[in-house]
Protein backbone atom coordinates (compact mmCIF):
# COMPACT_ATOMS: atom_id res chain seq x y z
CA UNK A 1 0.00 0.00 0.00
CA UNK A 2 1.48 3.05 -0.98
CA UNK A 3 0.29 5.86 1.35
CA UNK A 4 0.84 10.23 -0.14
CA UNK A 5 0.09 11.90 2.97
CA UNK A 6 2.01 15.37 4.20
CA UNK A 7 1.28 17.97 7.33
CA UNK A 8 3.03 21.17 7.08
CA UNK A 9 2.75 24.38 9.85
CA UNK A 10 3.68 27.79 8.06
CA UNK A 11 2.10 31.19 7.28
CA UNK A 12 -0.45 31.82 4.66
CA UNK A 13 1.69 34.60 2.12
CA UNK A 14 -1.48 35.83 1.09
CA UNK A 15 -5.43 35.66 1.65
CA UNK A 16 -7.25 32.59 0.25
CA UNK A 17 -8.22 33.43 -3.27
CA UNK A 18 -11.82 31.64 -3.89
CA UNK A 19 -12.74 30.73 -7.24
CA UNK A 20 -16.25 29.75 -7.79
CA UNK A 21 -17.03 27.44 -11.09
CA UNK A 22 -19.18 23.85 -10.78
CA UNK A 23 -17.48 23.73 -8.02
CA UNK A 24 -15.58 25.85 -5.16
CA UNK A 25 -11.56 26.35 -4.49
CA UNK A 26 -9.77 27.92 -2.74
CA UNK A 27 -5.67 28.68 -3.63
CA UNK A 28 -3.18 29.93 -1.01
CA UNK A 29 0.31 29.94 -0.69
CA UNK A 30 1.79 28.81 2.69
CA UNK A 31 5.74 29.91 3.83
CA UNK A 32 7.03 26.74 5.96
CA UNK A 33 10.51 27.22 7.57
CA UNK A 34 13.13 24.98 7.95
CA UNK A 35 16.08 25.40 10.75
CA UNK A 36 19.17 23.04 10.71
CA UNK A 37 22.13 23.21 12.75
CA UNK A 38 25.59 23.00 10.98
CA UNK A 39 27.55 19.90 10.88
CA UNK A 40 29.81 21.41 13.28
CA UNK A 41 28.70 21.72 16.99
CA UNK A 42 31.01 24.47 17.98
CA UNK A 43 29.93 27.60 19.92
CA UNK A 44 29.48 30.83 17.62
CA UNK A 45 27.95 29.16 14.95
CA UNK A 46 23.88 30.03 13.91
CA UNK A 47 21.17 27.94 13.06
CA UNK A 48 20.29 28.02 9.32
CA UNK A 49 16.93 28.93 8.49
CA UNK A 50 15.41 28.27 5.06
CA UNK A 51 11.67 28.97 3.78
CA UNK A 52 9.86 26.47 1.16
CA UNK A 53 6.81 28.46 -0.32
CA UNK A 54 4.27 25.60 -0.88
CA UNK A 55 1.25 26.45 -3.04
CA UNK A 56 -2.48 24.81 -1.52
CA UNK A 57 -5.54 24.03 -3.12
CA UNK A 58 -8.91 22.67 -1.05
CA UNK A 59 -12.12 22.19 -2.33
CA UNK A 60 -16.29 22.70 -1.58
CA UNK A 61 -17.29 24.11 1.84
CA UNK A 62 -14.14 23.27 3.30
CA UNK A 63 -12.67 26.05 0.85
CA UNK A 64 -15.45 28.27 2.17
CA UNK A 65 -14.29 27.85 6.00
CA UNK A 66 -10.62 28.12 4.85
CA UNK A 67 -12.01 31.62 2.42
CA UNK A 68 -13.66 33.27 5.88
CA UNK A 69 -11.60 32.01 8.71
CA UNK A 70 -7.76 32.46 6.95
CA UNK A 71 -5.99 35.70 6.43
CA UNK A 72 -2.38 36.58 4.86
CA UNK A 73 0.01 36.29 7.68
CA UNK A 74 -1.79 33.48 9.92
CA UNK A 75 -0.21 30.59 11.00
CA UNK A 76 -1.80 27.44 9.75
CA UNK A 77 -1.76 23.40 9.63
CA UNK A 78 -2.66 22.12 6.03
CA UNK A 79 -2.45 17.76 5.88
CA UNK A 80 -3.18 16.35 2.31
CA UNK A 81 -1.79 15.07 -0.28
CA UNK A 82 1.53 15.48 -2.62
CA UNK A 83 0.31 17.07 -6.46
CA UNK A 84 3.66 17.23 -8.38
CA UNK A 85 3.01 19.32 -11.74
CA UNK A 86 4.78 19.85 -14.48
CA UNK A 87 4.52 22.16 -17.63
CA UNK A 88 6.45 24.20 -20.31
CA UNK A 89 6.58 27.92 -20.11
CA UNK A 90 5.86 30.33 -22.83
CA UNK A 91 9.46 29.90 -24.21
CA UNK A 92 9.43 26.10 -23.70
CA UNK A 93 11.31 25.72 -20.90
CA UNK A 94 10.16 22.58 -18.60
CA UNK A 95 9.19 24.30 -14.87
CA UNK A 96 7.61 22.07 -12.17
CA UNK A 97 6.20 22.46 -9.20
CA UNK A 98 4.51 20.76 -5.69
CA UNK A 99 1.19 21.55 -4.44
CA UNK A 100 -0.98 20.49 -1.21
CA UNK A 101 -4.07 19.04 -2.40
CA UNK A 102 -5.68 19.30 1.15
CA UNK A 103 -8.25 17.83 3.02
CA UNK A 104 -7.58 18.96 6.52
CA UNK A 105 -6.68 22.74 7.44
CA UNK A 106 -6.85 25.02 10.60
CA UNK A 107 -5.27 27.38 12.51
CA UNK A 108 -1.81 26.82 14.85
CA UNK A 109 -2.51 27.77 17.80
CA UNK A 110 1.47 27.59 18.60
CA UNK A 111 2.21 30.78 18.70
CA UNK A 112 -0.71 32.12 20.21
CA UNK A 113 -0.84 34.65 23.31
CA UNK A 114 -3.17 32.58 26.04
CA UNK A 115 -5.17 35.41 27.91
CA UNK A 116 -6.95 34.17 30.90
Amino acid sequence: MYVNNVILVGNLTSDPQLVENDNKVVNFRLAVNRWRKPPSESEGEEVKERTEFIDVECWGGQAENVNRSLQRGDRAIVAGQLKYERWNDAEGAPRSKVRIKAHAIGPSLEFQAIDR
